[in-house]
């Protein structure tokens, strides 16, 4: 096999058995932490910031021009709109006996993720091959992923924390 098919495929063999594994948990209802659920967002954030602001060994620094910073926010602004998107499919309601909250994850969700894996493997074995040819700066295309990213996952916890506090007020918890 050639090392662009074992790249696309060494991913797909990893990947696929956790979405399995993370398709059958989405059947039940889980309890939902709201404490929880900021800490993801800000860590992921802060990973984010720290990727951009700190320079990576062995890698030239990325001089970035007006035109690159149009693409990366946009896609801060997909990704949240995506992320948005992504919480509300959420199912949030309080527990009947013990008042606890419990959310049950949408397969939207999961298609959703899948669309982003599949996403990236398309744009990093495309980029990497015909970067050149299409006149592509590889750099760009994989921070604007990681900003789309970071933007969806914490404007997806932001959004289910704002309905689940709005649940709790309904519900006179």
């Amino acid at each position: 096999m050639s090392p662009q098919t074992l790249q696309l495929l060494i991913p797909l063999v990893i990947i696929i058995p956790i979405i399995l594994l993370r398709a059958r948990r989405l059947s039940r209802k889980q309890p939902l932490k709201l404490g929880r659920l900021l800490i993801r967002p800000v860590l992921l954030l802060a990973v984010c910031v720290l990727y951009f602001a700190v320079p990576q060994p062995g890698v030239p620094p990325h001089h970035f021009v007006p035109v690159d910073g149009l693409v990366l926010g946009l896609a801060i602004l997909l990704g949240a709109v995506g992320g948005w998107y992504m919480g509300r499919t959420m199912a949030i309601d309080v527990h009947p006996e013990d008042g606890t909250l419990m959310v049950q994850a949408s397969p939207v969700g999961l298609l959703v993720i899948l669309g982003l894996v599949a996403a990236r493997l398309v744009v990093r074995a495309g980029a990497t091959m015909e970067a050149e040819a299409w006149h592509l700066d590889v750099a760009l295309i994989f921070d604007g992923l990681i900003l789309f990213t970071a933007a969806l996952f914490a404007v997806r916890s932001l959004e289910m924390y704002l309905r689940a506090k709005r649940v709790m007020v309904e519900s006179g918890r």
